[in-house]
Formats: structure tokens, C-alpha cells, sequence
């Protein structure tokens, strides 16, 4: 991602749209704080349309499935039975018969 000052956007507007409607991002900064992107038409539709989020969503949610899947994979492999112990409780149980390993 390219970034550049809002007066080098007005005196090289025709050269940033070309390399923006190629699929580069531009950042547009003034006084050295972000102001605006320039992108594609199609990165831009992504982004309002919301199937972008969308897509994280699903992504975050497959990984949710994939961490649960390999949590019950890795429990049955151990020998693992699940006592019921919330995540506190099994802190404190930790912490509670850790000297017992020395």
C-alpha cells in the first residue's frame, strides 16, 4: 500500500486512479494523519456491501469449529473425561498442585 500526501493526489490524480483502478491501495494523508483511501471500484463495492465482514465472520467462525474439533480430538486421545471444571477452576486447581511436580 502506497501512501501519499492530499497535494501529490491533486497533482498526480490521473496516475494514483490508474494505479488504483489496477488493485493498488492508496493512502491519502494529511499533516501526517490518515484522511481517505483510494481503491478499485470492485475493492470498494466489497467494502460497502459488507461481504467482506461477512467473510471474516465465516472465517472466524470456521476456526471456532476447527479449534472446538481438535480440543475433543486431543481430550479423547488423552484419556481425557471432561469433569466439568471451568477454565477458573482448573487455574486454580493448577496452581494449587503445582509443587506437587517437584
Amino acid at each position: 500500500m502506497r501512501t501519499i500526501t492530499a497535494t501529490e493526489l491533486r497533482q498526480r490524480l490521473g496516475e494514483i486512479l490508474d494505479a488504483a483502478s489496477a488493485g493498488e491501495s492508496i493512502l491519502i494523508e494529511r499533516d501526517h494523519k490518515p484522511l481517505a483511501f483510494v481503491v478499485s471500484y470492485e475493492d470498494g463495492v466489497r467494502v460497502t456491501s459488507g461481504k467482506e465482514e461477512e467473510e471474516e465472520i465465516a472465517r472466524r467462525l470456521r476456526a471456532l469449529e476447527e479449534l472446538t474439533r481438535f480440543a475433543k480430538e486431543w481430550r479423547r486421545e488423552r484419556g481425557d473425561a471432561d469433569d466439568g471444571m471451568r477454565a477458573a477452576e482448573w487455574v486454580r486447581y493448577d496452581r494449587d498442585h503445582r509443587d506437587d511436580d517437584k
